[in-house]
């Protein structure tokens, strides 16, 4: 930091960097802790501070921390050192190969496995046969309560899906048939599991309803809109002059054969 430091205050490093702030020193430790860096360098030239330079420079607290990430860090790296698999439990144990892997906690007083962590212990079982059936196990259980709340799978990812109301799930009385999946995000019926775009649909659901997006929560449209197509007609042809006055000649003519006739009527 740029502020001033009194006397003690301060702390210049064996690198000869410094001037800094102590209680800038303890954040920055903390903050490389929070990346999951045990190593405290200098800021500078990256030299390591010595632990005893640490432990006079930041919080108690914040020095069991760092010892205790550093501790977890060195029994993952070893190959012999197997930590007790309850959780927040302290206890780490040096296990050869060929060792027995059954393991009572002194700490926690917990039966377990050491190498694949099984609590209790699973007699006449090896690792691999429990990991196995822990894994059917799960399986049919989702299964079982897929089918007990009327869950589909997406057709693409295979993904579980459900609609908000587990308890109307076959209905359309709160949420219609078209899902999207939050996974891959294809769009089907929930009914029929057909996959549907926006030129097709199977009919379990009416066209004019959409999907709900289950990320942003908007609304998609499914079928695009048709097109309306306008009926033209074609305007009749219009009857030149020359037609026009000929017809009107004729109709003369007509007109003055009919006075004829009239006067052939009387001199008779």
């Amino acid at each position: 930091c740029c502020e001033d430091a009194g006397p003690g205050a301060a702390v210049r490093l064996r690198c000869s960097h410094g001037w800094y702030c102590t209680t800038c020193v303890g954040r920055y430790v903390e903050a490389r802790l929070d990346n999951g860096s045990v190593l405290q360098n200098c800021p500078q030239c990256q030299d390591e501070i010595a632990e005893r330079d640490l432990k006079r420079l930041i919080r108690e607290s914040v020095m069991n921390r760092l010892l205790k990430m550093s501790l977890e860090q060195a029994v993952a790296a070893a190959s012999d050192l197997w930590p007790c698999p309850t959780p927040n439990c302290p206890m780490r144990v040096s296990m050869e190969p060929g060792d027995p892997s059954r393991f009572v906690c002194p700490e926690c007083r917990k039966e377990c496995c050491l190498k694949c962590g099984a609590q209790p212990f699973h007699r006449k079982k090896t690792c691999e046969q429990h990991v196995a059936n822990q894994k059917k196990g799960k399986r049919c259980s989702i299964f079982q309560w897929m089918k007990e709340t009327g869950s589909k799978q997406c057709p693409t990812c295979q993904m579980a899906v459900t609609k908000q109301n587990l308890e109307k799930q076959e209905t359309q009385r709160s949420e219609c048939h078209k899902m999207c999946c939050r996974n891959c995000n294809t769009r089907f019926c929930f009914k029929c599991l057909a996959i549907l775009s926006k030129d097709y649909t199977c009919g379990c659901t009416k066209d004019a309803h959409g999907f709900i997006d289950p990320n942003t929560g908007k609304i998609l449209v499914h079928l695009k809109k048709k097109r309306k197509s306008v009926k033209t007609t074609k305007a009749a042809p219009k009857a030149t002059a020359g037609r026009g006055r000929g017809g009107r000649g004729r109709a003369a003519a007509a007109a003055g054969g009919a006075r004829g006739g009239r006067g052939r009527g009387r001199g008779r």
